[in-house]
């Protein structure tokens, strides 16, 4: 019984992972570049701000949405997400561009339907991660490795769709009329994922519904205000730094010196509402589920400019340059997840994947691939392993929290008070065990809440758009290159560099709290003496 169930189950689980990664994909091509549209708060400072900004924060909280909703089933809520996407892409032609690009003056209403498809993306990443908190604690890490390929190799993903359907990211309105097929009216990618996500959703009702009634998620509104709170401080600090911007500009005629100010001051500003707006994350990430946490807010700040941007480069990209960033990031999401799996406390493996990001981001800048034509070659290889490592070592550590303290304040991912700990609707609610295993923190790896797990996963989506659009004026400047006499290349990768030391703090914390804390055997020895 036991054999035959077994690889039943892995083949159960490897459908979540498949559709995990095809959401990643989608939400990743799609929803990345949306952060890049806050660069024209620099570029284009006069007038009112442009709607295009509001795309990045709508779609973080939209992300942090599913949050509310521990009580249903995951992958429904990512279909949801998906069919208001396609939806909205299939009736109104180019919305993204005809409702966010300053270039194109869109209307109100236009506007309007192009941030509802943002959301639409967000909250399909954030059912994902829903359903990620509702999997059971040993098949979790196959759905967060899938979902971490989706979001670090979209790139390479929409490569491969244009080189098997050379004509299925051209819209009908773009294309000749006696051109015009099934291929061209429909977005392949999309369709795809929402049918593996619709094939999830059946198999994680037919599980559930072998397992009985499961124990109710509490609901907590914390994440979703918190991601609210921080959207809200982005656009504040847009708005101020195009104030700032334009009152320096127009007196750059009166003042020798003015325009480097001006330039000087653009580039720190958007470092430090990045730092602000992260922190504000980390800062309630932390109160929620402790290091591990706190870990995962302050990975995908860290990884925001390079994971958003990263892989930008001109012209088609040759077959080997896909089929090495493929197989290495593949290799990379998976040894970060196995790593974080099996080695946990041997090394920080998130830092060390933000490192080799930080370390890959000057093989983009426009003077090197200039002078080294291997650059675009080398620079998307080694940002596909610094980000797959990180992200796959990443989500593994949040949903696996072995190194946090054994119990937490009340409504914390470590309080045993809540009952939903065993993945609810995948197994029968089990309270956490009032003595863990040794090495295993009680509240920990079956003790962990599913309302409180996915309030803490969609932090780290949330914190990688918010940061992703706060530095989008910095990143712009640095890949085109030219655009100021102070090349701010190094802000980047400086920032990727300072987000990694403080993972290892982190590490290092919870390394400490575990070596104070006496071991559960320890413990049961004291009380009978």
């Amino acid at each position: 019984m036991n054999q035959d169930t077994a690889p039943r189950a892995a083949w159960l689980d490897l459908i979540g992972l498949v559709a995990a990664t095809a959401v990643g994909l989608v939400v990743a091509a799609r929803g990345f570049p949306l952060a890049l549209f806050a660069a024209f708060t620099d570029l284009l400072v006069r007038g009112p701000m442009e709607p295009g900004v509001y795309a990045a924060p709508v779609l973080a909280v939209a992300i942090a949405v599913p949050a509310l909703l521990p009580r249903q089933p995951g992958w429904p809520v990512v279909a949801a997400g998906l069919g208001v996407f396609l939806v909205i892409d299939l009736t109104a032609a180019d919305v993204m561009m005809k409702g966010l690009m300053p270039i194109e003056v869109g209307t109100t209403r236009e506007t309007a339907i192009a941030l509802a498809a943002a959301a639409g993306l967000g909250l399909a990443l954030g059912g994902v991660l829903l359903a990620l908190a509702q999997t059971p604690p040993v098949a979790r890490w196959w759905v967060g490795a899938g979902l971490s390929a989706g979001l670090v190799l979209h790139e390479v993903a929409s490569e491969l769709f244009r080189a098997v359907l050379p004509r299925h990211t051209e819209h009908p309105s773009s294309a000749p009329a006696g051109q015009r097929g099934i291929v061209d009216r429909i977005d392949v990618e999309v369709w795809l994922a929402l049918g593996l996500v619709l094939v999830a959703a059946v198999v994680a009702h037919v599980r559930r519904s072998g397992h009985g009634v499961a124990a109710p998620a509490r609901f907590r509104p914390g994440a979703i205000v918190a991601v609210i709170a921080a959207a809200a401080l982005l656009l504040l600090g847009h708005a101020l730094r195009r104030r700032v911007i334009l009152d320096l500009q127009l007196g750059s005629d009166e003042m020798a010196g003015r325009e480097a100010t001006t330039e000087s001051f653009a580039q720190v500003s958007a470092v430090v509402l990045a730092v602000v707006v992260a922190l504000l994350v980390t800062a309630y990430a932390y109160r929620l589920g402790r290091a591990p946490a706190a870990r995962w807010v302050v990975l995908g700040a860290a990884a925001a400019p390079v994971a958003a941007f990263g892989f930008q480069y001109g012209g088609p990209s040759s077959g080997t340059r896909t089929s090495l960033v493929l197989l290495f990031g593949i290799l990379a999401v998976a040894g970060g997840a196995l790593a974080a799996r099996h080695a946990a406390r041997m090394l920080p493996w998130d830092a060390i994947g933000v490192v080799v990001t930080a370390a890959a981001t000057p093989w983009s800048w426009p003077e090197v691939r200039a002078e080294l034509p291997s650059a675009d070659t080398v620079g998307p290889v080694l940002i596909a392993v610094g980000l797959g490592l990180a992200f796959g070592s990443g989500i593994v550590l949040v949903t696996e929290p072995t190194g946090t303290p054994p119990t937490g304040p009340a409504g914390t991912v470590n309080d045993p008070a809540e009952g939903d700990s065993a993945a609810a609707g995948d197994a029968p609610a089990v309270a956490a065990p009032a003595v863990a295993p040794e090495g295993e923190p009680a509240g920990g790896r079956t003790g962990q809440g599913v309302g409180d797990l996915a309030g803490v996963l969609v932090l780290g989506p949330a914190a990688l758009m918010l940061c992703a659009s706060a530095l989008a004026p910095v990143v712009l400047k640095s890949q085109v290159g030219g655009l100021i006499e102070e090349d701010p290349s190094f802000t980047v990768p400086l920032f990727s560099t300072v987000g990694a030391v403080l993972l290892v703090l982190l590490f290092g914390l919870a390394r400490a709290v575990n070596r104070r804390r006496p071991g559960p055997r320890v413990e049961a020895t004291s009380q009978m003496v």
